[in-house]
């Protein structure tokens, strides 16, 4: 997966990526049964230096997800995700943390942060869901800070917030008082882990996803510095075109890409399989899915790069529902093949199974294939229409 015209240093990159992750696949097992943080997979991932991914390369990160620097980010995350997802949205969703502070955040913001994860190791977690499992209905969005002295106060919940029991600081989206949408009003808020008024709950026993540890985070009347809000209000959408939909695309091709694996040495070690059509067909089939889902990804990832966002992500939800497809409709085949023994709560094609059904809920694709299609008939649509409208359809982005 690392064949795609990528610079000396960044092909090395992907290689260490897969070098470091393959021991993973050994462990994913044991932290999925005990919803654990997957802790020597990500002091092998520091030692690497692979936690500084979106770190600017002024302060000694590689600064992906950036710039001319979206593929390599995304198939790093992909080779991680072959040997463990959950691992992977981890550390994705730490990148992500970091790349928000370090494309909206001030200098002397980032001269305060960026030195934190490099050199002394520290995690992030990207915090914007709100939905509860207590709830249902439509999620909504009410983390809200409010002016008291001279700061903040933040009151609000978060939930599925990944990361969390590991995490040494939240980057926390939250709503200007005063303002009901995130085009208007949303900004980021830099939380150490250990301020008064945060609490973490953990209400994570999940069918997949386990290692993920989404926990809940409840925020009563935290205070927040302003140098501890990242962004002006409604920059997330206004200013900054990224999105994490490339991001999810990546873990569940890897995803993919493990299933079949899994299938493939199964069927080779088996004469009768090989001997008949069914499972060839459906190897082949698989293989050819895979592969369309990954050309597009590479695809959106270079448009990212040239600076054609809106396009670049209509590019990346095709890309999404694509590796959705793959790999959850081959994993679901897979048993057809495997038979039963495959079943068992120790095999590593079980686990993928849960973790593509679990991962691949966390969007709704009839809403995304529907915005595909309004844009195809000549609706408006950008990169950050899922978060309301851009005011400016011309502003410069903010990612470095």
């Amino acid at each position: 997966m690392s064949e795609f015209e990528l610079s000396k240093e960044h092909a090395a990159l992907v290689a260490l990526a897969r070098e470091v992750s393959a021991p993973f696949a050994q462990r994913t097992l044991e932290y999925d049964r005990a919803a654990q943080f997957p802790e020597q997979n990500f002091r092998e991932l520091k030692a690497a230096g692979l936690h500084g991914l979106t770190v600017p390369t002024r302060y000694g990160g590689h600064g992906l997800w950036s710039g001319d620097a979206f593929l390599p980010y995304y198939l790093v995350l992909a080779e991680i995700a072959r040997h463990c997802s959950s691992t992977a949205q981890l550390l994705q969703v730490h990148s992500h943390a970091v790349g928000i502070v370090a494309g909206n955040g001030t200098q002397a913001q980032l001269d305060r942060y960026m030195p934190q994860v490099m050199q002394e190791g520290h995690l992030y977690a990207s915090c914007g869901s709100e939905a509860s499992v207590r709830v249902s209905g439509p999620e909504k969005f009410d983390s809200v800070l409010k002016a008291r002295g001279d700061g903040f106060v933040l009151n609000g919940f978060k939930g599925f917030a990944s990361v969390a029991p590991a995490a040494d600081a939240y980057v926390i989206w939250a709503l200007v008082e005063g303002t009901s949408r995130m085009d208007e009003g949303m900004v980021f808020a830099i939380v150490p882990k250990e301020r008064k008024g945060v609490r973490l709950e953990n209400n994570w026993d999940t069918l997949g996803m386990r290692a993920t540890v989404s926990w809940n985070i409840h925020l009563e009347d935290v205070e927040v510095a302003r140098d501890e809000v990242v962004g002006a209000p409604g920059d997330w959408v206004q200013r900054d075109p990224r999105t994490f939909t490339l991001g999810f695309a990546s873990n569940h091709l890897g995803q993919a890409h493990a299933v079949h694996e899994f299938v493939r040495n199964y069927v080779a070690k088996r004469p009768d399989l090989r001997a008949g059509s069914v499972a060839l067909v459906q190897l082949g089939d698989a293989e050819a899915r895979i592969t369309a889902a990954e050309s597009v990804l590479v695809r959106a990832a270079r448009l990212w790069e040239r600076g054609a966002f809106d396009e670049a992500e209509r590019l990346s939800m095709q890309a999404l529902y694509l590796a959705k497809q793959a790999g959850l409709d081959f994993a679901t085949k897979a048993f057809d093949i495997c038979g039963a023994r495959s079943t068992f709560n120790d095999q590593l094609l079980n686990l993928y199974y849960r973790d593509l059904r679990t991962f691949t809920l966390h969007f709704r694709e009839d809403r995304l294939l529907q915005m595909l299609a309004l844009s195809a008939l000549g609706e408006p649509f950008h990169s950050k229409a899922r978060y309301g409208q851009r005011r400016d359809r011309e502003a410069a982005a903010v990612a470095r």
